[in-house]
C-alpha cells in the first residue's frame, strides 16, 4: 500500500517551484486511498499490523506533505489508535467503520483558553449523573477543527459544585447538539489543516461514550496517547528531512554560483551531511520507538523516550528547513515553495503536544524523582529500561558533568534534558547502526556534535 501511495502523492506533489499543498477536494481523494485503514483493527474493517507500519505511513506521507501527514497522524495517533485501544467493543462497531471507504477523519481535544500542557488546569467539565453525561467547556488549537466529524475530548470531572482532579476523556460527535465551532484562526503555518476554537454547552451524551475507567481518571489512558504520538512526530519528522535533503542535493548539484556548482563548496557539503544526519536521526527514533510501543501496552511511565523523541525531532524539523532555506536563498522564501512553506509548517512542532521546554524540564524531573538524583549511573539505568546501553562515545566531560544536584534552576534542568535526550538519541543510533549494518555516520556525527555543545553551555546559564 506504501508504494502505491507513494506513486499517488508522487503524481500529485510534483517537485516544482509552485508547490501547493492541499485542498479538501484532493483530501477527499486521498482519504479514499484507504490511509486510515493502517490505523484500524482487522475486526472493524481494517488492517492494522502495529504502530510501525503506521509510522512508515506517516514518514511516506511527510515526505510529500507535512501538513498532510500530520493530519492524517491527527485522525490515527489521536483518535482512531486510542479508540480501538480504549473504547468500549460496541462504541467502536458502530464509530470505526465509519472510516472505511469514506472521507471522515478524527482529532482529540485537550487544550484550553487558558493552557494545555497543565492538563489539571484545564476548565472543561464532565457532570456523570443517572447513564449521562454533561459537557461544558471551550476548546481551542484542535487540529482539524470543524472538520473532522469525530472527537475524543479531555475533560475534569464536575461533582456537584467541586471540580475534581479526575481527568475524562469522552466521545463527542462534532454533530451533537451544543456543540459549535466559534472561530477560525488565521494560523502562521499548516494552512490546509483548520484550527479554532470550539464550545461544549451542556452537550448530552451517554455515559458509554466516556473513555473512562468507572469512577477513576483517565490520565494514565491521555498520557499513553499523548506518549504514543509524541514519538510518531520522529515518522512525519523523517520523512519531511527526507524530502528536504533531496531537494538541497539536486539543488546543489544544479544551481552555479563563481562558475561551480554550489555543490563543490565546503560549506554547502557540511549542510548537507546535517540534512542527511537529522533524516537518519529520525528514523532511528520511530523505528525504535514503533517496536517499543508495538511490545508494550502501557507507555505511559516512558518520559524519557517520549520526550526526547518529541523534542530531538521536531527540533531537528525546524533545523532541516532553516537549512534548506539557507542552500535555496532567495528562491525559497516564497509561500509556494516547497521549502519555503517547510519553515513555516516545521516551527508548530516545538509546540503542541508538550511544549519542548516543558518537556525538557519534565524529563529531569521525573528522572529525579524516579532515583532520587541525577547522574551518568542514573542515565544508564533509564536506557537500560528500554533495552538501551550508553555509547561508549559519550565523551568524558558530559558523564563528569552529571552529577546530582539539588535546586537547579528551570533553564538549568531543561539544559539537562537536552543533554539526556541526546545520550538517549546516540544509544538509539548505535543500536540501529547495529542492526542494519548501516553506519549512520551524519547522525553520529550530528548527536556528537549536539552533546558537545549542550553541555558547553551549562556554565553560561546563570
Amino acid at each position: 500500500m506504501h508504494e502505491t501511495l507513494d506513486r499517488y502523492l508522487g503524481a500529485h506533489f510534483a517537485s516544482t517551484p509552485d508547490y501547493s499543498s492541499f485542498d479538501e477536494e484532493f483530501l477527499g481523494d486521498f482519504l479514499k486511498q484507504g490511509p486510515l485503514h493502517r490505523f484500524i483493527p482487522v475486526e472493524y474493517g481494517g488492517s492494522y499490523e502495529g504502530i510501525s507500519t503506521c509510522l512508515d505511513l506517516l514518514d511516506t506521507v511527510s515526505y510529500h506533505c507535512l501538513p498532510l501527514g500530520l493530519a492524517l497522524g491527527i485522525s490515527g495517533s489521536l483518535f482512531l489508535l486510542p479508540m480501538a485501544r480504549l473504547a468500549s467493543p460496541e462504541l467502536n462497531a458502530a464509530i470505526l467503520p465509519r472510516f472505511i471507504g469514506s472521507t471522515e477523519l478524527g482529532g482529540m481535544m485537550i487544550t484550553e483558553p487558558t493552557g494545555g500542557t497543565d492538563i489539571f488546569g484545564l476548565r472543561s467539565t464532565l457532570e456523570v449523573a443517572d447513564g449521562r453525561a454533561r459537557l461544558n467547556g471551550v476548546k481551542c488549537w484542535g487540529g482539524l477543527t470543524g472538520r473532522a466529524e469525530h472527537w475524543l475530548v479531555a475533560a475534569r470531572i464536575k461533582n456537584g459544585d467541586k471540580l475534581t482532579r479526575r481527568v475524562a476523556m469522552a466521545y463527542v460527535p462534532l454533530a451533537a447538539e451544543g456543540v459549535a465551532v466559534e472561530n477560525y484562526f488565521d494560523a502562521l503555518g499548516l494552512q490546509p489543516i483548520p484550527y479554532g476554537s470550539t464550545r461544549y454547552t451542556n452537550v448530552d451524551l451517554p455515559q458509554s461514550y466516556l473513555i473512562t475507567p468507572p469512577g477513576g481518571s483517565a490520565l494514565r489512558d491521555i498520557l499513553d496517547t499523548l506518549f504514543r504520538s509524541r514519538m510518531g512526530v520522529a515518522a512525519i519528522a523523517a520523512g519531511q528531512c527526507r524530502r528536504l535533503a533531496d531537494e538541497v542535493a539536486e539543488r546543489a548539484g544544479s544551481r552555479i554560483t563563481f562558475g561551480r556548482t554550489i555543490g563543490e563548496y565546503d560549506q554547502v557539503q557540511y549542510r548537507i551531511s546535517g540534512l542527511r544526519g537529522l533524516q537518519q536521526i529520525n528514523q532511528s527514533l520511530w523505528h525504535f520507538t514503533g517496536h517499543w510501543c508495538d511490545h508494550h501496552t502501557d507507555v505511559s511511565g516512558d518520559h524519557l523516550l517520549a520526550n526526547a523523541s518529541k523534542v530531538i525531532s521536531s527540533e531537528g524539523l525546524q533545523a532541516a528547513a532553516d537549512s534548506a532555506v539557507q542552500l535555496f536563498a532567495s528562491a525559497a522564501y516564497k509561500r509556494n515553495h516547497v521549502v519555503g512553506r517547510a519553515f513555516t509548517d516545521a516551527r508548530p512542532f516545538q509546540i503542541f503536544e508538550g511544549s519542548n521546554d516543558v518537556l525538557l524540564e519534565n524529563t529531569y524531573d521525573v528522572l529525579a524523582s524516579r532515583y532520587g538524583g541525577v547522574d551518568a549511573e542514573v542515565v544508564e539505568t533509564e536506557l537500560e529500561r528500554y533495552g538501551l546501553k550508553r555509547s561508549d562515545q559519550v565523551p568524558a566531560a558530559v558523564r563528569e558533568g552529571l552529577l546530582r544536584n539539588d535546586g537547579l534552576s528551570q533553564r538549568q534542568k531543561v539544559q539537562y534534558g537536552k543533554i539526556i535526550s541526546w545520550i538517549l538519541v546516540l544509544s538509539v543510533l548505535e543500536r540501529e547502526a547495529a542492526l542494519e549494518g548501516n553506519p549512520i555516520e551524519d547522525g553520529l556525527r550530528l548527536a556528537h556534535r549536539h552533546l558537545a555543545a549542550h553541555m558547553a553551555e551549562l556554565p553560561y546559564l546563570g
